[in-house]
C-alpha cells in the first residue's frame, strides 16, 4: 500500500497512481493529495494550472474522464471556441458542528476533492449538462420558466443557479457542460460544490460581477448559490457550505460568521501531523434523521432563555453563563442541547486561537471534546460514527478525532501524525469491519483554495 503524507512526497514519487489496499479491500483514492492549483495561487479568482508530477496526473485523470464524457455527448471539443475548465472543491468543517443555525461561528476549510466542470458555448441558446456521476442529460432554456423536477433530480442544483442569475438579469448564453466529482462519503457538501462551480462558470462566461472587490463578489456569489438551493431545490441549508467553497484559501481555515459571511483566515500549519477524513460508509438522509428535531429543540430552548438573558441566538450566551442558563430550563433534553451549542461555539474560538499559536496538541483535544459533546449532549453520532471515532482516538499518533457534518452517518475527521497513517488505516479498517460488518474509507486531506477556473482554451 502507498499513502503519501505530503504533496512533496506525492509529486516527487515515481510510483503510479495507487489503488490503496486496506485489509484486502480496494479503496480507490485517485484523488489522494490531489491539488488543482499551484502553491502560489491566490485565495480565489485566479486561473491556475495544476501542479507537476503524480498529483497532476491524478487530477488530469478526472479531467480526462469529464472531457471524454463531453466529447461523447456533444462532439469533439473545439479548442478555439472558448472551452474552459473549472474546479470547485469540497469543504470540511474543522470544528463547530450544529451551531451554524444557532447564530455561531464555524471553522471550515476547502479540500482537494471536488467537482471538475468543462464548458463551452454551443450557440443554441440552451443549457445542456451531463455528469460522469449521474445518468441522463439535463437540458433547459435558461430564459424559460424552470420548475423543480419531481422527484428531485441532480440537475435541479444546476438549474437553480441559472434561475438566480436570471433574476438579476444576467444575459445567459447557451452552453454545453460536463461535470464530474470525486468527493468521498457524506458531509463534504457535494451539492454546494456543484452550485458554486456553476456560479463561477456563469460569471466567467458572462463577465458578470456584483462588485469590483473580488472578496465582496464572492460573498454575493455565495448568497446566490445558497438561494438556489433554498428556493429552487427546496433544501433549507445554511450559508457555510457555499461560503466556504467560494471563499476558501490555500492552507487556511476560515473563522466564519454565518450571519454576514465575514471571515478571519487562520493558517493551518500542522507540522508532522495531517488531517484524515474517515468515512463510516453508512448512508444517511437528513429528512429521515433527527436533524429537524434538533433544530426545533434549540429554537424552543432559545425561546425560554431569550427573555432572561436578552440574547438573539443561543451562541450569544457566554460560556461562563451556561450553568445559570441550564437552571432556567426544566427539560433535561433541552439542557443537553444548550450545553452542546454553547460549549461547541466556545471550542470554535479556542480552535482558531490554538492553531494560530501552533498548539496542534491543544487543537486535537478540542476535536475529542467536540465529539463527546455531539455524542452525549446533542446525540447525533450513532453506532457507526462512535465506533469509528472511538477506534481512531485509541491509535498511536492520533491527537484528536470527531464526527463531521450533520451526523447519523457520514464522515469523521482525525488529526494524526503523518507517519502513522498507513498503520492507522490497517488497524482501524480491520476493527471497524469486524464490529460493523462493512468497510470504512480513509482519505488524507490537503487544504486548497476556493472554486476557480483552472484552465481555458488559451492555456492548452
Amino acid at each position: 500500500m502507498v499513502i503519501f503524507a505530503t504533496r512533496l512526497e506525492c509529486e516527487t514519487s515515481n510510483v503510479s497512481p495507487p489503488a490503496v489496499k486496506v485489509n484486502c479491500e480496494e479503496y480507490h483514492l485517485a484523488a489522494l493529495l490531489l491539488m488543482v492549483h499551484s502553491p502560489r495561487s491566490a485565495a480565489y479568482g485566479r486561473t491556475t494550472r495544476s501542479p507537476k508530477g503524480l498529483c497532476r496526473n491524478m487530477h488530469m485523470k478526472l479531467i480526462k474522464q469529464v472531457q471524454e464524457l463531453f466529447e461523447n455527448s456533444y462532439g469533439t471539443l473545439n479548442h478555439l471556441a472558448g472551452v474552459r475548465h473549472f474546479f470547485s472543491p469540497a469543504r470540511i468543517n474543522l470544528i463547530g458542528e450544529h451551531i451554524d443555525y444557532c447564530g455561531g461561528l464555524v471553522f471550515p476549510t476547502t479540500v482537494q476533492f471536488g467537482t471538475i466542470i468543462i464548458a463551452q458555448p454551443n450557440g443554441l441558446g440552451t443549457i445542456r449538462v451531463v455528469s460522469i456521476n449521474e445518468p441522463g442529460k439535463v437540458e433547459f432554456d435558461p430564459a424559460g420558466a424552470l420548475q423543480r423536477s419531481t422527484p428531485g433530480h441532480w440537475g435541479d442544483y444546476v438549474k437553480g443557479v441559472f434561475v438566480e442569475y436570471g433574476k438579476i438579469n444576467v444575459d445567459l448564453p447557451g452552453l454545453d457542460v460536463a461535470v464530474g466529482g470525486d468527493i468521498p462519503g457524506g458531509g463534504l457538501s457535494s451539492s454546494a460544490s456543484l452550485e458554486v462551480g456553476i456560479a463561477v462558470l456563469i460569471e466567467t462566461f458572462t463577465g458578470y460581477s456584483s462588485s469590483d472587490d473580488s472578496f465582496a463578489n464572492r460573498q454575493a456569489l455565495s448568497w446566490l448559490a445558497q438561494r438556489a438551493e433554498n428556493e429552487f431545490v427546496g433544501v433549507n441549508c445554511g450559508i457555510m457550505d457555499q461560503g466556504a467553497i467560494a471563499l476558501g484559501k490555500e492552507n487556511h481555515a476560515m473563522l466564519m460568521d454565518c450571519s454576514d459571511l465575514s471571515i478571519n483566515y487562520c493558517a493551518v500549519e500542522l507540522g508532522d501531523y495531517s488531517l484524515l477524513i474517515v468515512n463510516s460508509c453508512k448512508q444517511r438522509r437528513l429528512d429521515e434523521s433527527a436533524y429537524n428535531e434538533r433544530c426545533e429543540e434549540v429554537a424552543l430552548a432559545l425561546s425560554i432563555l431569550q427573555p432572561v438573558f436578552g440574547i438573539g441566538t443561543l451562541c450569544e450566551l457566554p460560556i461562563d453563563l451556561v450553568n445559570d442558563a441550564l437552571d432556567c430550563i426544566d427539560d433535561p433534553i433541552l439542557c443537553k442541547r444548550v450545553r452542546h451549542v454553547v460549549s461547541e461555539h466556545d471550542r470554535v474560538s479556542q480552535a482558531a486561537s490554538r492553531l494560530s499559536n501552533g498548539d496542534v496538541e491543544g487543537f486535537g483535544k478540542l476535536l475529542n471534546a467536540s465529539h463527546r459533546s455531539l455524542q452525549h449532549d446533542y446525540e447525533v453520532t450513532g453506532h457507526e460514527l462512535d465506533t469509528l471515532i472511538g477506534l481512531s482516538q485509541q491509535q498511536p499518533g492520533v491527537l484528536g478525532a470527531r464526527m463531521m457534518g450533520a451526523g447519523f452517518g457520514g464522515c469523521g475527521l482525525v488529526l494524526i501524525r503523518s507517519s502513522n497513517i498507513e498503520q492507522f488505516a490497517k488497524v482501524v479498517g480491520a476493527a471497524y469491519r469486524a464490529e460493523i460488518g462493512y468497510d470504512a474509507e480513509f482519505y488524507p486531506v490537503e487544504i486548497g483554495p476556493g472554486a476557480q477556473e483552472i484552465m481555458s482554451a488559451n492555456d492548452e
